[in-house]
């Protein structure tokens, strides 16, 4: 007898698992590639992030701090061209090779200020180094490192002196060992005085320019002018670092020096009166005559290349991210230049955040001495210098 036929077993045939598995491929596939495509977008926005805040927080610091440059000094003392001591010798393009990081190029920016937040009374003693001495019962108050400088100015009258720490003082001294700072006048002989003690002022230098820590390159700013002072880094990644400068050039109603030739004519094309924004290196000098608070507004030694004619400073600043973009984010552009900067070469992946503004420097046009007569204690209607300083 024929026995009834058997259900067929259950599974799958062939067929259904090829295009099973042909269907769970697309997607799967479809899934990895938008995955890969998340993680490319937030890698790129990662980068741009990193670099953006980086210029960002550098921009900052220079507009904060750089506006300052001159404050309670002779215009002539705010900024710094000498290169002694530079590495290479380099005030403008210093550049350096960070294998494998890449290649870096930094400008150096060095400015003064006075701090308007301190003031003591003495007088100077020895013949250099010389002996600072403060009022009896009187202290610095606050510590001081080596290098730290000082301004020294007498009462009422036109004389100052520029002084440079010896050794750490600290807080609770009352004496302190200096040494003369280069662009300072000679020690006047009103400084001396015991009877009529001296103010007793505090100097900040500040220095910024790009260095090497660890194989990557920081801007930093060194609080000292010296090449071992204390700094602190203020952007990581910074592959270049520009400044140019500003002169005060004659209006259209100057009696004395319409017409008169720009000191960056020398620089090619150049007559905008900005020096370090072209290819020849032409920066502030101290040849021409210095200009002097008796100096005429309107006058030839106030349209020259003189670092006392500096009214603004134009800074730029590339922050490059540390490593390329992922490939499905890459924009293959040249990286950008910056004033005088060497033209860069070539395409890469990585990406960079550029800035570049001017910053205006307003106590570059001061045309008074920054220190007043004393008040007269003796004189109830006199109310000069009340405030101290």
């Amino acid at each position: 007898m024929r026995r009834p036929s058997q259900a067929r077993s259950a599974g799958f045939t062939l067929l259904e698992v090829l295009i099973g598995t042909t269907i769970s491929s697309v997607v799967l596939l479809a899934v990895a590639a938008t995955v890969i495509g998340v993680n490319s977008v937030f890698q790129g926005n990662s980068l741009s992030k990193q670099t953006v805040e980086g210029s960002r927080v550098g921009m900052d610091y220079l507009k904060r701090t750089l506006r300052l440059a001159g404050y309670g000094l002779d215009p002539a003392l705010a900024f710094d061209f000498n290169t002694a001591g530079l590495p290479g010798n380099a005030k403008d393009n210093f550049v350096q090779d960070l294998t494998p990081w890449g290649t870096v190029i930094t400008d150096d920016l060095a400015f003064r200020y006075r701090d308007p937040m301190y003031l003591r009374r003495g007088h100077v003693s020895g013949s250099g180094p010389y002996t600072l001495n403060l009022e009896a019962g009187t202290s610095f108050g606050q510590g001081f490192r080596l290098g730290q400088t000082l301004l020294l100015a007498c009462p009422g009258g036109l004389e100052y002196f520029l002084g440079r720490l010896n050794a750490d003082a600290l807080a609770t001294a009352n004496t302190a060992a200096l040494t003369a700072v280069p662009e300072s006048p000679a020690l006047p002989a009103c400084l001396t005085n015991a009877d009529r003690p001296a103010f007793v002022l505090l100097v900040h230098e500040k220095r910024l320019r790009v260095e090497s820590f660890g194989g990557r390159p920081y801007l930093v700013v060194r609080h000292g002018w010296a090449a071992d002072s204390d700094f602190d880094p203020l952007v990581a990644n910074v592959e270049s670092f520009q400044v140019a400068y500003q002169m005060n050039r004659p209006p259209a109603s100057s009696t004395c020096c319409v017409g008169q030739a720009a000191p960056d004519a020398t620089e090619g094309t150049g007559t905008s009166w900005l020096l370090g924004d072209e290819d020849v290196a032409l920066l502030p000098n101290t040849g021409p005559t210095r200009p002097t608070y008796d100096t005429q507004y309107d006058a030839v030694e106030r349209y020259t290349a003189h670092p006392a004619n500096i009214r603004a400073v134009r800074v730029g600043l590339t922050v490059r991210s540390s490593r390329q973009q992922p490939s499905q984010a890459r924009e293959l552009e040249p990286p950008p230049r910056l004033l005088n900067a060497p033209a860069p070469a070539g395409t890469d992946a990585f990406f960079r955040s550029t800035v570049e503004t001017s910053i205006r420097v307003p106590n570059m046009t001061s045309r008074t001495f920054f220190i007043p007569d004393l008040r007269n204690p003796t004189d109830a209607t006199s109310k000069k210098n009340v405030g101290g300083g």
